[in-house]
């Protein structure tokens, strides 16, 4: 069966107004990954989504004519939103798991992988959810934010894995807060195989509910570093970095 690439009004891929309060609304770090997956459209092959989150990352390919979607998320609600999002989008297979990581991919490969990963060292005494619930009802788990005690505990995974499930010549595209190591992260890229760039740096605002989960001088730490105040609010860069195999054929 062939499947069409013509692309679709954006209403088909973002909700009109979400609504306030919507804890699954997408940040800068998922406006980052939208914008390198549309600069690269048209897709033709088998893509997946880690952490799909709000689904818009994932809708955004489907329309761009993406053989297969599949999804990845620890958050059942964050697999409802994104399983409804693409079933408004006709004539796109899609399949959304509800897992950890790689535990429900095991032996698939893909053409494109995406992946914007929790990476702060969250407080473990601020409960199980961040916020309360919005309009829309829905709360989020703390997973969407703990990247473990340093930061680096799903992105280390992740980079374990990844050389299993990204085809050949197949690319993946992530993001990196500049608040954890690059050099540790190409170090882990390289001894498998990999081989990454940064393709796009930007600066962002650190929200009050993440500031909220930070541990006690993280932040004065970070400060001398890679985060800074002006008056009283908290900004970091990020990175989206491109990652290939390391034997894979340039880009020209």
């Amino acid at each position: 069966m062939a499947f069409s690439s013509r692309r679709l009004p954006m209403s088909h891929v973002l909700p009109a107004s979400p609504p306030d309060g919507d804890h699954f609304r997408p940040s800068e770090y998922t406006a980052a990954l939208l914008r390198q997956v549309r600069l690269r459209a048209p897709w033709h092959g088998r893509v997946l989504e880690m952490g799909s989150g709000s689904g818009v990352v994932l809708a955004a390919l489907a329309v761009s004519g993406a053989r297969q979607i599949v999804g990845v998320d620890i958050e059942p609600e964050a697999v409802r939103r994104t399983r409804a999002l693409l079933e408004a989008l006709p004539m796109v297979p899609s399949i959304v798991h509800c897992g950890d990581l790689w535990e429900p991919l095991a032996g698939e490969l893909f053409d494109l992988v995406v992946f914007n990963p929790p990476q702060l060292p969250v407080r473990h005494d601020t409960g199980d959810v961040t916020g309360t619930a919005g309009a829309a009802g829905a709360i989020r788990l703390r997973s969407w934010s703990d990247g473990g005690a340093l930061g680096r505990d799903v992105l280390d995974r992740f980079i374990a894995g990844l050389p299993g499930h990204l085809a050949p010549d197949a690319l993946a595209l992530i993001t990196h807060s500049s608040f954890m190591s690059l050099e540790e992260t190409l170090r882990q890229l390289e001894i498998r195989s990999l081989r990454a760039e940064v393709v796009e740096t930007v600066t962002v605002p650190m929200s009050d509910a993440k500031l909220r989960q930070l541990p006690p001088g993280w932040l004065e730490q970070q400060s001398r570093q890679s985060v800074y105040r002006i008056g009283p609010y908290v900004f970091c860069d990020f990175h989206v970095l491109e990652i290939r195999h390391a034997a894979a054929t340039p880009i020209q």
